[in-house]
């Protein structure tokens, strides 16, 4: 029964991330924390995370302007081994809702069309990548900051998947061996994942089908309102 709880759930997951560009581990860990530890899941979550945006980066490729996510990378793989060793020693339900909390209020805000300006894109993405890189390493939430990021700059659809795509292929990657070193991870352990990435890769496929069909301005609206409810899953888990 918790196999098949867990294939629905990453199905779920990757759908959402093909659709969207994201989601799949916001969605997926607080569903998945009712079957095993966090700790355990957050691991299973980074490798297969991996498979996944591999499919969302080479369908998005062409659209990806890698110069502009630079820093975002960056201060992303600096604050990854903060955010291990926060899963570590961190009460999971706290984190679980605080990220839920801020998640909600944030989604709520653009959704409003509420705008900051920000003039120096990338000096401004310092700070977002280095929250995005801490969430990654204690949550594998590294979406929220970066997607808000986004929206707010009103990045093109394809262009929005592409670099989410991008950043969160690289990221997960870096992140492997920081599970490794924080002792989450072990490669038997990453060999027990492979019996999932067939309900990932199905599932992100699909969401990619339906994506051409999406126009921009409702994939914007639904992006930002599944992550409210992706927020409100994650507070919902910690309570």
């Amino acid at each position: 029964m918790n196999t098949a709880l867990t294939l629905a759930i990453l199905f779920a997951g990757a759908f959402l991330q093909g659709l969207t560009g994201f989601g799949y581990s916001l969605f997926s860990l607080p569903l998945l924390a009712l079957l095993m530890p966090v700790a355990s899941a957050v691991p299973v979550l980074c490798v297969t995370s991996i498979f996944l945006n591999l499919s969302v980066f080479w369908k998005a490729r062409k659209n990806l302007d890698l110069k502009r996510i630079l820093p975002l990378l960056i201060s992303g793989a600096v604050a990854l081994p903060a955010g291990v060793w926060l899963l570590k020693i961190a009460d999971e339900s706290v984190l679980k809702i605080s990220v839920g909390i801020i998640v909600i209020l944030s989604s709520l805000i653009y959704l409003s069309g509420f705008r900051v300006t920000v003039r120096r894109e990338k000096l401004a993405m310092i700070p977002v990548g280095f929250l995005s890189g801490l969430l990654n390493g204690a949550t594998t939430f590294s979406g929220p900051p970066v997607i808000l990021f986004f929206a707010n700059q009103r990045v093109a659809k394809h262009q929005f998947r592409a670099s989410l795509a991008t950043y969160f292929l690289l990221l997960n990657i870096l992140a492997v061996p920081a599970f490794i070193a924080g002792g989450l991870l072990t490669g038997g352990g990453a060999l027990k994942t492979l019996y999932l990435f067939p309900a990932v890769i199905l599932g992100v496929l699909l969401g990619i089908r339906m994506a051409d069909v999406v126009s921009e301005e409702r994939f914007r609206f639904v992006a930002l309102l599944a992550l409210g409810i992706l927020g409100a899953f994650s507070v919902i888990s910690g309570l």
